[in-house]
C-alpha cells in the first residue's frame, strides 16, 4: 500500500465510530502509521540516495537530517517514528495511545509522506530511480 492510504486507514481507526474501535485499534492505528513512515523513507531514499532504503529505519532518520531541507519536518517525522514504534509493543502495565497522540503522529507521517511526494513529482520520471508516488 501507498504511504497515503496507509496513513487514512489509520486514520480511520482513530476518527471512526464504536464499529471501528475494537481492541486493538490504537495499536493498529500506530503499526499502520509506523509503516507509512517506513514505505515514505524507502521512497525518498530511492529517490535521493538509492541503496539507503536497506539501512534500518533509525539510520535513515538519523540521515535524513543531511537530505532533506526542513529541520521541524525531519525533528516530527523522527519523533512520530519513534513514538509510534513504541506505541506498537504492547506491555502489560502500558495503556495504549490515546487517540490525540495517534492524531498528532500520524499528522507528522502524512506530512513527510506529502512532502517526499512533492518531491518525487518535482523530479519527473528520470529522477526517480523506480520510485513510486505515493
Amino acid at each position: 500500500m501507498k504511504p497515503s492510504e496507509l496513513l487514512s486507514v489509520a486514520e480511520g481507526l482513530v476518527t471512526g465510530g464504536d464499529t471501528a474501535r475494537t481492541a486493538g485499534w490504537p495499536r493498529t492505528a500506530a503499526a499502520l502509521g509506523r509503516q507509512a513512515i517506513e514505505e515514505t523513507l524507502r521512497q525518498y531514499w530511492q529517490l535521493r540516495e538509492p541503496g539507503m532504503e536497506r539501512c534500518s529505519a533509525h539510520a535513515q532518520l538519523l540521515c535524513l537530517r543531511v537530505y532533506l531541507d526542513n529541520t521541524g519536518l525531519v525533528r516530527a517525522t523522527g519523533a512520530a517514528w519513534s513514538d509510534l514504534s513504541r506505541a506498537c509493543h504492547h506491555h502489560p502495565y502500558e495503556l495504549n495511545p490515546t487517540a490525540v497522540e495517534l492524531r498528532a503522529w500520524l499528522f507528522a507521517a502524512r506530512s513527510f509522506a506529502v512532502e517526499v511526494a512533492r518531491q518525487i513529482a518535482a523530479a519527473g520520471p528520470r529522477g526517480r530511480n523506480g520510485a513510486a508516488g505515493g
